[in-house]
């Protein structure tokens, strides 16, 4: 359901900016009516980012629903001869699903002199241009889309000639996370706005201007950089589509932001290049950016002040799930450092010695990407190098060779491989130390017994965890799977990776048929559902305390991380894992509050 709601508000917004880019209309009329992104001007004017800047409202007010917190801001534009641009924007969270946003936009022209003829003494004077816009934010729930509308008063103070008029905007947006992408997860942004949709016009003479209609469709794209083990690191690539007085113009901007406090951006937009930076030091928010154009270069600064922050209440659930968080990051210390070496041998290209480092990391922390990232990208290289009837290099090819060969426990052919490569490079430690280490297992004609023995008996019990997945009996399928990992984990045969990866596949598998019938029999009726006799057997039977527990820990560190709704949906598990868990029962009741 959740897959056809996403499709909907996709086909939704796009549907919507092609209508308006049809019947777009409207002249060119003052600055004001829509002004720059304050928000994101060192990004290309994409409306998506950089959502700690309530002056955003000005570009897509929707935006407020992802605020948990208040915030002010001022901001300074020093444009040409004088002329600045100045913005003062609050926003407050009233409700849980509602926001409310001000900003008081100012455009000044700086010290101008006027003669009735050019003998006649200068009048000094000064015009200001106002924006003041009140932005209501709420949000759709079932569909998690954000709603936003403007109201905005205009005022033009030409100091002979001064009027003012009203105009109305609309907007949306749309967050997906966790969206697969290649070797790791992101965040995916998309967002609509509808500008001047209705209004009244500015009339200074006899001529009335109408503010032009403006339609802008955003797109941000937030990819987590597994250089970390734990990564707090984001790359942010964003882009606009704008449709203004029927000319369509594009926008980009690319953000890095280090752990979640430091950022530098840089954007593209109608032919001018902009670069900025931000820091969070405390509560405060100091931007800087800066636009290289044709005749000046721009300067803009920014101060914001966040306060109010919503904080989880003092309840023995919170503190559970802080000291879950904080016996993990305990527990990762050893880890990272270990990933750190794991690095510096795939840098080093020894990555017989990376591989076997990862290999550890990921039975032990199977839910970080970073390390998964680099072994994937490592056994993609070597199969590649192995595979290739054009690799000229020989050296490469025998190494990568004899590392699938090892892998595949296919030792002679590991052996002849490696040997080859040892001809090229005799000073090569790695490859000597696994080469005595496979001669010496060869030689042992009882060990070669027991690692026969040891994959039957992991065959066996794959394959049996693999007919209760058919038969679908998700928990049975779990227990059995766990119990192959344990088989594995500490034996010293190289295909126990092999047997762990395939073993917490089908464990993620079961997890997830597990997790659809938890989402079903919330959207069923109350009345009693059937279900077939060996499901029903197998509820009342078997019951996994150890998943169950190590899913409820899971749940745990997803609340104390403010991610709410992925740990409800744990705790739900946890329930069909283990129905008499009280504490998941209580974690529920609490999150549902």
């Amino acid at each position: 359901m959740q897959t056809v709601n996403n499709k909907i508000i996709f086909i939704l917004i796009l549907l919507m900016f092609f209508i308006t880019n049809a019947y777009a209309k409207g002249q060119r009329k003052n600055f004001l009516s829509h002004g720059p992104s304050v928000s994101s001007f060192a990004q290309g004017e994409t409306a998506l980012n950089n959502l700690d800047d309530p002056s955003i409202i000005f570009h897509n007010s929707s935006l407020l629903n992802y605020f948990n917190f208040n915030t002010v801001t001022l901001s300074r534009y020093n444009l040409f001869d004088g002329t600045s641009y100045n913005s003062a924007a609050i926003n407050f969270r009233l409700f849980k699903n509602f926001s409310v946003g001000f900003n008081a936009v100012d455009l000044a022209s700086g010290d101008v002199e006027l003669r009735a003829d050019p003998f006649d003494s200068p009048k000094v004077i000064r015009t200001n241009q106002w924006a003041y816009i009140l932005a209501l934010a709420t949000e759709i729930k079932p569909l998690r889309l954000g709603l936003g509308v403007n109201a905005k008063y205009i005022y033009q103070d030409f100091y002979e000639k001064k009027n003012g008029g009203y105009s109305l905007d609309f907007s949306m947006s749309r967050f997906f996370e966790n969206v697969d992408f290649g070797y790791f997860r992101t965040n995916f942004g998309l967002g609509f706005s509808a500008q001047n949709v209705y209004g009244s016009g500015i009339k200074l003479d006899e001529y009335k201007e109408d503010f032009q209609n403006i339609f802008v469709l955003s797109t941000l794209m937030q990819i987590p950089v597994v250089y970390h083990f734990e990564s707090k690191d984001t790359l942010t690539f964003s882009f606009d589509v704008r449709n203004e007085d029927q000319h369509n113009e594009f926008c980009a901007g690319l953000e890095y932001k280090f752990i979640e406090k430091y950022a530098v951006r840089g954007g593209y937009y109608n032919n001018h290049i902009t670069a900025g930076f931000g820091a969070q030091i405390y509560s405060f928010i100091v931007n800087y950016s800066i636009d290289f154009n044709e005749i000046d270069i721009i300067n803009r600064f920014s101060l914001s002040f966040k306060w109010g922050q919503k904080t989880k209440a003092d309840s023995a659930l919170e503190k559970e799930a802080q000291a879950a968080l904080n016996k993990e990051r305990l527990s990762i210390i050893q880890a990272e450092k270990m990933f750190d070496k794991a690095k510096k041998y795939y840098s080093q290209k020894q990555y017989l010695y990376a591989t076997n480092l990862l290999q550890k990391i990921i039975m032990q922390y199977p839910q970080y990407e970073s390390p998964n990232f680099y072994y994937n990208k490592i056994k993609k290289y070597m199969e590649e190098k192995s595979s290739s009837a054009l690799e000229s290099n020989f050296e490469e090819y025998s190494y990568a060779a004899g590392y699938t060969s090892y892998y595949k426990n296919d030792y002679y052919g590991c052996l002849k491989e490696w040997a080859k490569y040892l001809q090229f490079d005799d000073t090569n430690e790695e490859v000597k130390d696994y080469y005595n280490k496979i001669n010496k297992i060869l030689t042992d004609s009882i060990r070669e017994k027991e690692k026969k023995k040891f994959e039957n008996e992991a065959k066996d019990m794959l394959n049996a965890g693999i007919n209760l997945y058919k038969n679908k009996r998700w928990i049975s399928c779990i227990k059995q799977m766990e119990k192959l990992q344990a088989f594995v984990k500490d034996s010293k045969y190289t295909s126990s990776f092999n047997y762990y990866s395939l073993a917490k596949n089908y464990i993620d598998k079961s997890v997830e048929e597990l997790s659809k019938t938890v989402n079903r029999n919330k959207k069923t009726s109350p009345k009693i559902q059937r279900q077939p006799a060996e499901q029903t057997a197998e509820k009342e039977v078997v019951i996994d305390e150890k998943m169950a527990d190590k899913k409820y820990s899971e749940g745990l560190i997803l609340y104390a991380k403010g991610k709410n709704l992925e740990a409800e949906r744990t705790f739900e598990l946890v329930l069909r894992l283990n129905p008499g868990h009280l504490r998941a029962k209580k974690a529920l009741e609490h999150l549902r509050k």
